[in-house]
């Protein structure tokens, strides 16, 4: 909880800077809102230990190999840095690079998912 509030203050506090510096530097108002999404990124992701511990115990006590779940994590991975990319690209008034960060990301998330789509069709070639 007390993360949560500190990434929110941290955030409004970005924010309302930003909106004050648009209008005179519109360079150092980006520069401010990707070192916010950096810090907040940061913070984020040093809470997700626990949830990456579960997911590693469920898919030990499944039996599921490191090459099955390894192209899940990348895809989520790259879902959120895609997801981010595209948000601050759209924020600098970049809608085209924003639309290329999202086209890109989808094409990632497939090729990282290629031995996951091997292994399904290995298993119904075993099962045919």
């Amino acid at each position: 909880m007390e993360d949560s509030f500190r990434l929110s203050a941290m955030l409004l506090t970005a924010a309302l800077l930003t909106l004050v510096l648009k209008k005179q530097n519109p360079e150092l108002s980006l520069a401010l809102t990707l070192c916010a999404c950096a810090l907040g990124a940061g913070l984020l992701f040093a809470r997700l230990k626990p949830v990456l511990t579960l997911a590693s115990s469920l898919a030990a006590r499944a039996e599921l190999e490191d090459r099955l779940t390894a192209p899940l994590w990348k895809c989520l991975g790259l879902g959120l840095l895609t997801e981010l990319t595209t948000t601050v690209c759209a924020d600098a008034g970049q809608t085209a690079l924003a639309r290329l960060a999202e086209l890109g990301g989808g094409l990632l998330c497939l090729v990282v998912s290629l031995p996951l789509l091997q292994a399904v069709l290995t298993l119904i070639e075993e099962l045919i």
